[in-house]
C-alpha cells in the first residue's frame, strides 16, 4: 500500500468495523459532511467506524440545521448493526389497530386480529438477544409519531413500524450518537406543513417566499440547469420539498442574508449546491 493510500487509522481502535483511506476521508469531507467542522467530521467518522456504517452506501448521513450537527441512519442501518452482533436472535414487529386483541407478555406478544381491524393505534417491536432472558420491547403510539406528511398519509403502517423497530434495535444494542429519519421528523423537521405545496411555492414560517424559482411540473418556462437537476431529484415528493426548504433556510443564514432577503437555488454557492444535491439524493433513497 502506497503512502498516499495509507489508511487513516493512526490510533486504531480494534473495535472499529470500517476504515477510510485519506482519499475517502477527503471525499466524505467534500460531500457527505461538507458542512462539518473538523471536530464534527472526526465525530462522524468515529461513529461510522464504530458501527460499521458506510457513508458511500448511504448507511450514515451528516446533517446540520441552524448549526446543530446530527448524525443519522435508517432502520436498515440499525438492522445492520444488529445483524453483526453474534447475540442478535431476531426481530418481531407488527402494527396494532383498534379491533386487535393485543396483550404483552414477559417473553413476547399475544397479538390476534382478523380482517376488520380499524384505525392504527401504534406499532410494537421486540428484539431478541441470546444473552438476555427477555426481549427488548418498544411500543410506538401512532398519534405521538405521525407526521402531517404525504409519506405518512400514504404509508402509515410502514412508517410507524419503522419507528418502533428503530427504537427497539437502538435500545437492544445500546446505539448512541445516531438518530433515524423518523426520529428526525418528530424532533426538528415537522415545523411546517408542506403537503400539496407546489415546488415553486415553498415558504418559511413567516410566510415569506424562500424564492425557489418556478419549477412546476406543468410550467413551460425555461428552467436553469440547477433547477432542472433539483426538480429531477425532488419531483412531487413533499418530504424532499421539506428537506429542500430546510436547506435553503440554512444556506440563507450561512450566507448572512437578512430576513427580508430571498435565496434561490441559483444563488447558492457551488459548494452549497453540490451539498444540496447530495443531501436530497441521500434522503430520496431513504423515502
Amino acid at each position: 500500500m502506497s503512502a498516499q493510500n495509507k489508511v487513516v487509522d493512526i490510533n486504531k481502535n480494534r473495535d472499529e468495523l470500517i476504515t477510510f483511506t485519506k482519499e475517502e476521508v477527503e471525499t466524505i469531507r467534500n460531500t457527505v459532511a461538507d458542512n462539518a467542522n473538523p471536530d464534527e467530521l472526526r465525530m462522524f467518522l468515529h461513529i461510522a467506524k464504530s458501527y460499521g456504517l458506510d457513508p458511500f452506501n448511504k448507511e450514515i448521513f451528516f446533517w446540520k440545521i441552524d448549526g446543530r450537527p446530527t448524525i443519522m441512519t435508517s432502520r436498515d442501518g440499525y438492522l445492520k448493526i444488529a445483524d453483526r452482533n453474534p447475540n442478535y436472535d431476531g426481530l418481531v414487529s407488527d402494527v396494532v389497530r383498534e379491533n386487535d386483541k393485543f396483550r404483552r407478555k414477559e417473553t413476547g406478544i399475544n397479538h390476534q386480529y382478523g380482517t376488520n381491524r380499524g384505525q392504527i393505534i401504534g406499532a410494537y417491536a421486540l428484539v431478541y438477544r441470546k444473552d438476555r432472558k427477555y426481549p427488548v420491547y418498544v411500543f410506538a403510539p401512532y398519534d405521538e409519531y405521525k407526521a402531517d406528511k404525504r409519506v405518512w398519509n400514504s404509508y402509515p403502517s410502514a412508517m410507524i413500524l419503522k419507528v418502533a423497530e428503530s427504537m427497539a434495535l437502538k435500545r437492544a444494542f445500546t446505539v448512541s450518537g445516531l438518530v433515524s429519519r423518523e426520529e428526525m421528523n418528530t424532533q426538528q423537521m415537522e415545523d411546517n406543513n408542506y403537503d400539496d405545496v407546489p415546488f415553486s411555492q415553498v415558504q418559511n414560517s413567516n410566510d415569506q417566499s424562500v424564492d425557489v424559482e418556478e419549477v412546476k411540473a406543468d410550467d413551460n418556462s425555461e428552467l436553469s440547469k440547477r433547477e432542472e437537476i433539483i426538480k429531477e431529484i425532488v419531483g412531487n415528493n413533499n418530504k424532499l420539498k421539506n428537506d429542500l426548504f430546510n436547506y435553503l433556510k440554512h444556506a440563507k443564514k450561512e450566507n448572512g442574508l437578512k430576513q427580508q432577503e430571498k435565496i434561490s437555488i441559483d444563488k447558492l454557492t457551488e459548494k452549497q449546491f453540490e451539498q444540496l444535491k447530495s443531501i436530497l439524493s441521500s434522503f430520496k433513497k431513504l423515502a
